[in-house]
């Protein structure tokens, strides 16, 4: 019993020191813990009192610079409550410029923030829809162009660029809508005209713009203007084109326009039909006198420009093409040609009868005051001019051969009359029309070859420097010889190809124009052609280099005089010891007595001695008078007309008949 009771105290021992261990490793635990979160309660102390501390010292700047490099990668529309603006890569805001984005427009405005309402500019009115993207471009009618920052010049429909400013004429010449554009290079105060001074290029009010050098210009006219329109003028409304200044072609960039706009990268974006599109790609006209051609069609001969549109004529029914003045129809089919005025600076020049023989032909020039005074006279009248490279070119009769036919020359002066000289040697026969061609550079004209006896004619050529060449058309006009009665009256000459009218014509003597009795276009090629006269031989004070040139006497006619004189002037001639004597020709050189030159020999022919005496007019030639010339007030003080006797020079014996034919020219204020 005893045994039993000691073993159950012995295990109660145990028991209680078993549960001692345990409580004791509890404790250690419980301790380790405590430990542990008591580290961890001071370590996050620690961090939060560190974070602390940097706040304080301004360390948090390194923070908001790592935000702001993280939206720095965000850019493109950024919307919020008071629009939309883009942002471009390198942070900042797109404003005053145009964006595409998903095939639209969108315009950023000055403030950078996206236009949803309508706005002008540039003298067009742009409309955006809701979602900011163009819609549409209208013309802008309160639009005034730059006006009023052209140093009070009053320019009409200003514009400028970085070389140059652009305008329309304000010439009172030009009444209508259309007016000619002009512009000005930044470095100079001359005005040019945009293609030509004789054909510019047109537009309306507030049409141009400039944008890289280029000048755009976009015809439109309400709806109710359109109707007082011609039909060439009616043609170029609401079709845009460019050009830059002192180019010979403009580019047509599309037509049924009503707006356009041009980005910084050069692409031109048009408005037409209610749609904004890319415009395509241009096409090339010429312009200028450059841009008119000739159709021949149905027996008739049409008049078209560049593109192809058949041309009708003013409330006369005439057109001028550079120097020559086309009359047409209502529908365009050319009825006649013939020279028009031609200007120099403030110079109108023009072929009229002579003030001192009507049934002859002087040269007159006529300012913009209105007074109007001779530029150039022949003893047996001048047949024809024209202006060329800043000189007017003319031909003359100066002699008279056998059977009465006439020889003629060319000259040539300064338009202002300052100097005056034979440029070409003698010729047979007359060229009655003079026109240039720029493009070709020489004179192109209706050459009669024996105006004594029939009504033959074909095209000569006169180059600049005195060669006069005729065509030979023989090719295609059949070998009729110069015994017929077929004139040719000169249409254009385009490229190689020259059109005329052949027109039969029934011969009167002294009676050019010849009337015509039926006519047909004809075309043929100028490239073969004959040589009927060289430059002139004589030596002018340009050829010699500022030296003074001999007078040389002409073959059998009288040496050259320049003398001063009123406009009722009498011819001068030779001394009468130097004249040749019909009885006795003269074989030794005769020294020539010239009024203001040093006295020179050369060889004279024998001539008739009254060969001072006017010659009878020639066959053939338009001898009637085509009715006065009505001067405006002040010819009354006429500038004095100098005489100066031609001296060809040339070598060549014309014949029997009178060879002392005078040319006269006038200067400025009548000055020789």
């Amino acid at each position: 019993m005893s045994n039993r009771s000691e073993h159950s105290r012995q295990r109660k021992r145990q028991s209680i020191r078993t549960s001692y261990i345990w409580a004791g490793i509890m404790a250690i635990c419980a301790l380790a813990a405590l430990f542990v979160a008591i580290w961890v309660v001071m370590t996050v102390y620690e961090k939060i009192a560190g974070d602390s501390s940097e706040w304080a010292t301004g360390s948090y700047e390194e923070e908001t610079t790592e935000l702001a490099i993280e939206k720095e990668d965000v850019y493109g529309w950024i919307t919020d409550d008071s629009g939309s603006r883009y942002r471009e890569e390198d942070g900042s805001f797109a404003s005053d410029s145009w964006k595409i984005w998903e095939g639209g427009l969108y315009y950023l405005k000055d403030d950078g923030y996206m236009a949803t309402e309508d706005m002008s500019k540039d003298g067009q009115v742009f409309f955006f829809g809701e979602d900011g993207a163009l819609k549409d471009i209208q013309l802008d009618t309160g639009w005034k162009g730059q006006a009023g920052d052209d140093g009070a010049q009053d320019l009409d429909s200003l514009v400028k660029g970085p070389g140059f400013w652009s305008y329309l004429s304000s010439d009172t010449r030009y009444a209508g809508i259309f007016k000619p554009i002009c512009y000005r290079y930044t470095t100079e105060t001359k005005e040019r005209f945009l293609g030509s001074e004789d054909d510019p290029e047109v537009s309306t009010r507030n049409s141009l713009q400039i944008h890289d050098g280029y000048l755009y210009y976009l015809p439109q006219v309400t709806t109710q203007a359109l109707s007082s329109l011609s039909k060439e003028e009616q043609e170029l409304c609401n079709k845009l084109f460019r050009i830059k200044p002192g180019d010979p072609q403009k580019e047509f960039l599309a037509e049924d326009v009503t707006g356009y706009l041009v980005l910084e990268d050069g692409k031109v974006y048009i408005a037409s039909g209610g749609e904004i599109k890319e415009a395509p790609t241009g096409t090339f006209y010429p312009i200028g006198e450059e841009k008119y051609h000739i159709q021949v069609k149905d027996g008739a001969c049409y008049l078209i420009d560049s593109m192809g549109e058949i041309l009708t004529g003013d409330g006369t029914g005439v057109r001028s093409v550079g120097s020559r003045m086309y009359t047409l129809d209502k529908d365009g089919k050319i009825k006649d040609v013939r020279p028009s005025g031609q200007t120099y600076e403030d110079l109108t020049f023009t072929l009229g009868d002579d003030p001192q023989d009507s049934t002859k032909k002087a040269i007159y020039k006529e300012k913009k005051d209105g007074q109007k005074v001779v530029a150039a006279q022949a003893r047996s009248g001048i047949d024809s001019f024209c202006i060329a490279e800043d000189k007017l070119y003319y031909s003359a009769v100066v002699d008279k051969g056998e059977n009465g036919a006439d020889h003629s020359q060319i000259f040539c002066m300064d338009p202002d009359g300052m100097y005056s000289k034979e440029i070409s040697e003698r010729f047979k026969g007359n060229i009655y029309r003079m026109y240039y061609y720029g493009g070709k550079g020489r004179i192109y004209g209706e050459y009669s070859p024996s105006s004594e006896k029939n009504c033959y004619g074909q095209i000569a050529v006169i180059d600049l420097d005195g060669n006069v060449h005729v065509i030979d058309d023989k090719a295609s006009r059949g070998a009729t010889g110069q015994d017929g009665d077929e004139w040719l009256s000169l249409l254009m000459v385009d490229g190689n190809t020259v059109t005329t009218f052949l027109q039969t014509c029934t011969y009167e003597e002294g009676g050019w124009p010849w009337r015509v009795s039926s006519e047909r276009p004809y075309q043929f090629s100028d490239v073969l052609q004959d040589k009927i006269a060289g430059p002139s031989s004589v030596r002018t004070p340009e050829q010699t280099s500022g030296q003074t040139p001999p007078t040389q006497s002409p073959v059998g006619g009288p040496s050259v005089q320049p003398t001063t004189g009123g406009a009722s002037a009498q011819p001068t001639t030779a001394p009468p010891s130097t004249r040749p004597s019909q009885s006795q020709p003269s074989t030794q050189p005769t020294t020539a007595q010239p009024a203001t030159q040093p006295s020179t020999q050369a060889p004279v022919q024998a001539a008739p001695t009254q060969a001072a005496q006017p010659p009878a007019q020639a066959p053939g030639r338009d001898d009637s008078p085509a009715g006065p010339i009505t001067v405006p007030p002040g010819d009354e003080n006429r500038d004095v007309v100098p005489t100066i006797e031609p001296n060809p020079g040339s070598g060549i014996s014309a014949g029997g008949g009178d060879t002392s034919e005078e040319v006269r020219f006038v200067g400025p204020d009548g000055s020789p």
